[in-house]
């Protein structure tokens, strides 16, 4: 074997072990990168939803404003609900023995039923029912004392509690 042969022998080898190691570390790499490269390519060939041109017609502007009232007080409603700081006000608006609070639920049920109507004035009109049906179990709530800056119940501070008297004797 010539210096020759054994030059392009140990270039062989080494060329075979880096396509051997760079598979490996192409596989690691793939691996780690395979839900990223994914991910991008999920949301560049996902069909983007197509926004319909602003109508500015009167009724079409009204119907949006209306639209707006709703999910406010729907929104409102919802903070209520979850919000763990007012569930004194949530206790009385789920007091269905409360005529403002049964009013409240039948309004936003009737907003939701229609909603999804195409009749503009029924909407309209359940959604103002909502609103005054809203104002009224605030009112309520604030006649109450349970209104935000109430002090409530459990948030007040307790009596000491009295030590034991010890005798000694």
């Amino acid at each position: 074997m010539t210096m020759v042969d054994a030059g392009q022998q140990w270039m062989h080898t080494l060329l075979l072990n880096l396509r051997w190691v760079g598979s490996v570390v192409a596989c690691i790499v793939f691996t780690y990168k395979a839900p990223h490269f994914t991910a991008i390519l999920t949301d560049l060939l996902r069909p983007r939803p197509i926004r319909p041109a602003r109508d500015s017609r009167p009724s079409a502007v009204r119907w949006q404003a209306i639209q707006r009232d709703h999910d406010r007080i729907k929104d409102e409603y919802g903070q209520l609900c979850i919000d763990p700081f007012r569930s004194a006000e949530l206790a009385v608006l789920d007091n269905l023995a409360v005529p403002e609070a049964v009013a409240l639920i039948q309004a936003l049920a009737e907003a939701n039923d229609a909603a999804e109507t195409t009749d503009s004035p029924t909407y309209e009109q359940a959604v103002l029912r909502l609103a005054k049906a809203w104002r009224h179990a605030q009112a309520l709530t604030d006649s109450t004392g349970t209104s935000p800056g109430a002090e409530l119940a459990w948030h007040r501070p307790h009596p000491p509690i009295p030590r034991e008297r010890r005798t000694c004797r």
